[in-house]
């Protein structure tokens, strides 16, 4: 997928509406509905809302950045470079131990090692920069059809558009995940695309700006695009903050429209974050399709 159509992905996702813009945004408090429809609970501090969005992008955050070599490092399964990084640091690959493929050539199908090296490398026009090394052992007899073993060292990303709600911008993933997508690569607005990533217990994510770590500890995260819609679920999905251990569950969907200045957004479906069996947050699309986000018990911050 091109770099510009990734930022259309993003925009389609739940960050649509923050507008994949530069500008920090949090979700619109909930409008109380008046005494013949549901009330709304009291709305959650802004920092307490951030933690539960922190947990629910946390997973996606990973997977960004342990799966750069088959989504950064390539479009539509081409190599992009192996050198310059677009004028703006460097990029260094090798296949099964052995020199990359040419830019421009796709990678081979069946069973491979791909390993990408990133140097303060610029792979986005909106700013996303990425330091470390990921590797993909990855199996497919088509592109369609993907499956692959993926690992971060120390992978450094800076700049990331997953971060417009929980405002993860800087985050640095160590670990390893199964990683599967399903689904035609470049561009199409017709046909389904499905990943689903499950982190190995261990992993973790880190917020550079505040050294807090996230460990994941099994289940796994999904996400489903179909146009404009993009579905994301959550199974049993566990990710410890600085010790502190929560499980994700539910799925959310959302959808752009196409009225407005950056198109409306509606959000419909639920995403439960439990401690010890009690539920602590919920982030779901309220009556009004509109994302809302509860706290109902304080969340140790990411």
């Amino acid at each position: 997928m091109s770099r510009h159509l990734r930022l259309i992905a993003f925009c389609t996702g739940l960050l649509a509406s923050a507008g994949c813009s530069s500008e920090r945004r949090l979700p619109t408090d909930p409008t109380p509905l008046g005494p013949t429809g549901p009330t709304e609970p009291s709305p959650s501090s802004a920092p307490q809302r951030l933690a539960a969005l922190a947990l629910f992008e946390a997973a996606s955050l990973h997977e960004g950045l342990t799966t750069s070599p088959l989504t950064w490092a390539i479009e539509d399964g081409k190599v992009w470079t192996d050198g310059s990084c677009g004028g703006s640091g460097s990029l260094q690959s090798s296949l099964d131990g052995g020199l990359s493929p040419t830019a421009g050539t796709f990678l081979p199908t069946g069973s491979h090692t791909y390993v990408v090296s990133f140097s303060n490398c610029l792979v986005a026009w909106w700013g996303v920069l990425l330091n470390g090394v990921a590797s993909a052992a990855y199996s497919a007899a088509e592109w369609s059809n993907l499956t692959a073993t993926v690992s971060a060292d120390s992978v450094r990303g800076q700049g990331l558009a997953s971060g417009q709600f929980s405002e993860l911008y800087d985050v640095t993933a160590d670990g390893s995940a199964a990683w599967t997508r399903v689904g035609p690569w470049g561009p199409t607005i017709s046909s389904t695309i499905t990943t689903t990533y499950t982190p190995a217990t261990g992993s973790s994510l880190v917020n550079n700006w505040t050294s807090n770590v996230a460990t994941f500890g099994g289940g796994s995260y999904s996400a489903i695009r179909l146009g404009n819609r993009q579905e994301r679920r959550f199974d049993n999905l566990r990710v410890a903050v600085n010790g502190t251990d929560y499980t994700l569950n539910g799925s959310l969907e959302t959808t752009l429209g196409s009225s407005g200045p950056v198109g409306t957004v509606s959000h419909t479906g639920e995403i439960r974050i439990i401690n010890n069996g009690t539920l602590v947050a919920r982030i779901y699309g309220d009556v009004r399709n509109a994302l809302t986000i509860e706290v109902l018990v304080p969340l140790v911050p990411l």
